[in-house]
């Protein structure tokens, strides 16, 4: 049996504004309420290992070439509100 191909970090990122817009509308059971936010944070994990395994890569790069690598790490602010810097 075929393998099921993993969504990309796009889909990921569409699906969790479609999540927190059904969220922020407030027409949602609570049962609702509480499977979207269990799936949002999932999704959000999923989107932010990517963005850190991403950076991983850009940094490597810019050492390769013998640029400076940035001292702070990125802070996202749309994603983890900012509280979370990227590391």
């Amino acid at each position: 049996m075929p393998r099921k191909k993993e969504p990309t970090f796009e889909e990921n990122l569409a699906q969790l504004e479609q999540i927190v817009e059904k969220l922020e509308s407030g027409q949602t059971s609570l049962k609702d309420v509480m499977e979207n936010y269990t799936l949002g944070m999932e999704l959000s994990k999923r989107c932010l290992d990517e963005l850190r395994t991403v950076e991983k890569q850009m940094d490597a790069i810019l050492r390769e070439n013998g640029d400076e690598v940035l001292a702070e790490p990125l802070v996202l602010g749309g994603i983890d509100g900012g509280q979370n810097p990227v590391e």
